[in-house]
């Protein structure tokens, strides 16, 4: 979704080192195994420009936006990107600009003002605290979507189709999230796109270090990925004899060179990039936990090839998380996987590194897949009991503004600051954000499947078809049961 990262501002460096940090899975803070750059250090800060903003809207709401008369509008918010931004903040960052730009032309056309509170506890149970009491504090909240779904049943938001002010259809609203959670309820309870980012830098994908590859003469994968035929074939391929015992000590450590280093989350996300996803819709329409021969298939080729191969780290096995984690860092490893976002970390790195979707199963597959971690990834919600039609309108506003300059903003400095370091790799992360995709097994963990999967990972033996029989019976009633009271509106 966007162009240059290098985030300035003191807020925003920590809120995403912490959204990056993730040390085990079934995490509270986020999913498992998306692992962090080995340095953690802080941005420069270098001046950038941004975009000039659009000031002449085709929609019929903004060439005739209503005067509030500077009524604010609170959101409620955690450790997520920021949203408002005063002038004590420091300028210089395309982001921070974006983001100063979006808010300042939002407020300027719907005479407003836009305010965070920052929860100390989870944000959507604030929220929910605060409908209960009905104190009216927030006008919107912006919880993880991992949350957010966990509290859909529980009807503490108001549904965005019911709010005549903000209209799903535009472009600058994220479908991915819209059509996943709404279960042809018709309902949407939650919504992302142009007006935030973290739902585009949540994504996982893979990285490889460039550097490396040219030395021994490998080609670097972008034009696989272009014309698509990026496969798990093409990616074994460069990665099966990866392994080199460089020290010459007989053992495979740390000093050595690897084709891949990953961890217990590296059999979902694979088997999600070569298009298979845990749950699908029926001849009924409905959706059910479905895992197929070709699931299977799928999951019996991540184990069996890549789980046991004296080319992957699978960092709980062989180094632990903390040593694991660097491994990547050190020069000598081909690729490794994190959220995109990770990138903004990578840029002390003294190679140059490529960012690529996971790999199709086969050049048949219809496109890329990439998972979206729901544990960071943010959305904008409404509270029950709160001036919808209002809410509705800013958010519009404020959505239509970003398109012109916040999603620019990210890719931009991403790619072309510090962080991936190649101009091939702006092409990368359009794929990867146009290929972004989300699982409700793993979003919401019923029965235990995401944690399951991670283990079989660590232990090098595949489980998957005695814990599929254990807990399909489980996991159909919750899902069923999880459907029914978004679709009915009863509370819960």
């Amino acid at each position: 979704m966007k162009p240059k990262i290098r985030l300035l501002s003191a807020l925003l460096l920590a809120a995403l080192l912490i959204s990056f940090v993730i040390t085990s899975c079934g995490s509270d803070s986020g999913k498992s195994g998306e692992t962090t750059a080995p340095d953690g250090s802080k941005s420069d800060g270098a001046g950038a420009e941004t975009t000039e903003a659009v000031t002449e809207p085709p929609y019929e709401f903004l060439k005739n936006p209503q005067d509030f008369g500077g009524r604010t509008f609170t959101v409620l918010t955690g450790n997520a990107e920021p949203i408002d931004l005063d002038d004590s903040v420091k300028r210089g960052d395309v982001i921070i600009e974006a983001i100063h730009e979006r808010n300042l032309n939002t407020e300027e056309l719907l005479n407003v003002k836009i305010r965070s509170v920052k929860s100390e506890i989870d944000v959507i149970k604030k929220m929910s605290e605060a409908v209960l009491a009905n104190t009216g504090d927030y006008d919107a909240a912006f919880p993880s979507i991992w949350h957010a779904a966990l509290a859909l049943p529980n009807h503490y938001m108001v549904d965005f189709r019911e709010v005549e002010s903000i209209d799903l259809e535009n472009p600058w609203w994220g479908k991915t999230t819209i059509e996943t959670f709404d279960f042809d309820s018709g309902k949407t309870y939650m919504i992302d796109g142009e007006i935030n980012y973290m739902d585009d830098l949540s994504i996982i994908c893979l990285y490889f270090n460039k550097d490396l590859l040219t030395n021994v003469g490998l080609e670097l994968p972008y034009d696989k990925v272009r014309d698509g035929s990026w496969t798990f074939d093409a990616f074994r391929e460069i990665e099966k004899d990866g392994y080199l015992d460089l020290n010459g000590n007989g053992e495979a450590d740390e000093n050595d060179r690897y084709g891949y280093v990953t961890n217990g989350s590296n059999a979902f996300n694979m088997v999600t990039g070569m298009g298979s996803l845990t749950t699908r819709k029926n001849s009924d329409g409905d959706v059910e936990f479905v895992l197929d021969e070709a699931y299977f298939s799928k999951f019996d080729l991540v184990i069996d090839v890549l789980s046991n191969s004296p080319s992957t780290v699978i960092m709980e096995r062989k180094f632990g998380y903390g040593l694991g984690n660097e491994i990547f860092g050190f020069g000598n490893t081909y690729f490794a996987y994190n959220l995109i976002g990770s990138c903004l970390s990578y840029r002390s790195l003294e190679f140059d590194i490529g960012v690529v979707p996971f790999p199709k199963y086969d050049e048949n597959q219809d496109r890329y897949y990439c998972l979206v971690n729901t544990g960071y990834a943010t959305v904008y919600v409404l509270p029950l009991g709160c001036d919808a039609e209002f809410s509705g309108a800013v958010l519009e506003a404020m959505g239509w503004f970003a398109s012109h300059c916040l999603t620019e903003a990210v890719i931009d400095q991403s790619v072309l600051i510090k962080g991936v370091r190649d101009e091939d790799s702006f092409d990368m992360f359009k794929i990867i954000f146009e290929s972004k995709v989300h699982d409700l097994i793993y979003t919401l963990d019923w029965g235990g499947y995401y944690g399951k999967t991670c283990g079989m990972v660590q232990s090098g033996k595949n489980k998957l078809a005695s814990t599929y029989a254990s807990i399909k019976k489980s996991v159909d009633k919750d899902l069923e049961k999880y459907i029914e009271a978004i679709r009915t509106g009863a509370a819960g």
